[in-house]
């Protein structure tokens, strides 16, 4: 048996080119880190990352107003102070709706906090999340999220309603639902920066 395997190893190696060899070593430790529980969320994330793209503005037609409710509807820091949405409308405001166990969630975040950190003070960020605060919080802290708005929510208004994370939207500051993404996207492109720009010199009809 160990001389069947010795022959196989050296037809293996005698019948592959070096780059070939080497892809085939690369997708097997890519498949091992897939597998191992902890190593798991961080590659899937990496390659959802890598396909991600900017997501497009609603046309015109697609394009809704939130309902008054939706400006009531409250949720709560993580020092659990309760806020509500309606005080997040004086700027464009953007909300993503997430999760720590969320491959596609964690693949976006990095690409948000670039896209917060150039446009925290023009645009309101709402990051939330229905996990506990503990949960929250030793995600923020292994992976230095320090800063962001994170929030935790026990209901989620119609307008802002999903079956599946990452869920995120952009509203402009008269209320208007102008982008609206499922998955994971690419929030750092000149796209979405775009758009914001646009949203931020935007005055009341």
């Amino acid at each position: 048996m160990i001389e069947k395997i010795k022959s196989l190893i050296h037809k293996y190696f005698h019948a592959k080119k070096p780059l070939s060899i080497i892809s085939d070593f690369v997708f097997i430790i890519l498949v091992v880190l897939l597998i191992i529980p902890g190593t798991r969320k961080d590659v899937a994330s990496f390659f959802i990352r890598l396909t991600s793209f900017a997501p497009s503005e609603l046309s015109t037609g697609e394009q809704y107003t939130i309902r008054p409710e939706t400006k009531t509807w409250s949720f709560s820091s993580l020092s659990g102070k309760e806020v509500v949405f309606d005080e997040f409308l004086d700027k464009p405001v953007f909300i993503n709706i997430w999760a720590t166990w969320c491959p596609p969630c964690i693949a976006e975040l990095p690409g948000i906090k670039k896209l917060y950190n150039e446009y925290k003070g023009k645009v309101n960020f709402i990051l939330l999340s229905d996990e506990p605060d503990s949960t929250i919080n030793k995600f923020i802290i292994a992976r230095k999220y320090q800063g962001l708005p994170f929030y935790r929510y026990n209901s989620i208004p119609q307008d802002f309603s999903t079956r599946s994370i990452p869920a995120s939207y952009i509203i402009s500051k008269y209320g208007k639902v102008v982008l609206k993404k499922k998955g994971a996207a690419s929030w750092d492109s000149g796209k979405v920066k775009a758009l914001l720009d646009e949203l931020i010199k935007m005055k009341k009809p």
